[in-house]
């Protein structure tokens, strides 16, 4: 998300921990979720940006089978640091310029 103007990195899973594959701030709170599941040989996928949404749904259950992770969100960042909660369409900009980026022949 630096694109955006939020640090954000990624963390490495300890052994026999729950996995810590997202998008994190430096400071370790979950801003981006990323997951995959097979059953009956179908693979799912799934990625989940949180741009703007109510954060305190996140005290009823356990995120991401981490318990005391803090989830956040841009428009929380933003809000930090005094900017504007980047648009809907800016965050999807952004996120297609980082994986076509990452994912381009090399």
């Amino acid at each position: 998300m630096g694109t955006l103007g939020f640090p954000a990195i990624r963390r490495e899973t300890p052994p026999g921990s729950e996995s810590l594959v997202g998008v994190w701030t430096p400071d370790h709170r979950k801003l981006g979720s990323i997951g995959m599941r097979i059953s009956g040989s179908v693979s799912s996928h799934g990625f989940a940006l949180n741009i703007d949404p109510d954060l305190g749904v996140y005290t009823t259950f356990t995120a991401c089978a981490l318990p005391g992770v803090r989830m956040t969100s841009l428009a929380e960042l933003a809000a930090e640091r005094g900017l504007p909660t980047p648009t809907h369409s800016e965050v999807r900009d952004a996120v297609v310029r980082a994986v076509t980026t990452h994912l381009a022949p090399r």
